[in-house]
């Protein structure tokens, strides 16, 4: 697989409380997150030449994001998505279809990237600190908690660009926000 250049990458990360923001698949909901994810990846494509993507791969909004760029590579067939999971284990205490669901994600993506073999309690930082640290720009689904917070404030030091589908259970539809950040103006 070709070496990307953080350029033309972007890293996909859901928010801390997966259980808040999982959705069932029938519902709207899912249909609305997975469309406007979709259309920030096509803008990123079309106006950002991004080509390649790092997704978490965890249950909710980056699986959903997952599915949006294989679908996409269809139409934009230089995408490649590559899967980074931050322990061996990590789908071990799904239940079987979100396992399902998993693998065969991971059956369609480019490459796979493990970045430890047990657990601890600072992986999933790790996790989200390797894919800003290899991205330009971040796709991030939260809940506007101290999550979102830290996310941007690492990226703040790292000079990425943040596209942030907020949560927030009193707006719904999804509020979304992009924050180009300079640190030229502190």
């Amino acid at each position: 697989m070709k070496n990307y250049s953080k350029l033309d990458t972007c890293c996909i990360i859901g928010g801390c409380s997966v259980k808040k923001i999982v959705v069932q698949e029938d519902a709207s909901c899912y249909e609305l997150i997975k469309s406007r994810t979709k259309n920030n990846i096509i803008d990123l494509v079309e106006n950002s030449h991004v080509s390649h993507f790092l997704g978490g791969m965890n249950i909710g909004f980056e699986q959903y994001a997952a599915e949006a760029v294989i679908e996409l590579k269809e139409k934009y067939p230089q995408l490649t998505l590559e899967g980074i999971l931050p322990y061996e284990n990590h789908s071990i205490n799904w239940t079987g279809g979100q396992r399902n669901k998993y693998y065969s994600i991971m059956n369609k993506i480019d490459r796979e990237v493990l970045l430890q073999y047990h657990y601890t309690d600072d992986c999933m930082k790790k996790r989200n600190q390797y894919m800003i640290n290899k991205s330009k720009y971040i796709i991030f689904f939260g809940e506007g908690t101290s999550c979102l917070d830290n996310l941007i404030e690492y990226a703040r030091t790292k000079g990425r660009k943040v596209i942030n589908m907020d949560y927030d259970e009193s707006v719904f539809p999804r509020k979304e926000y992009i924050f180009n950040i300079n640190f030229n103006k502190h």
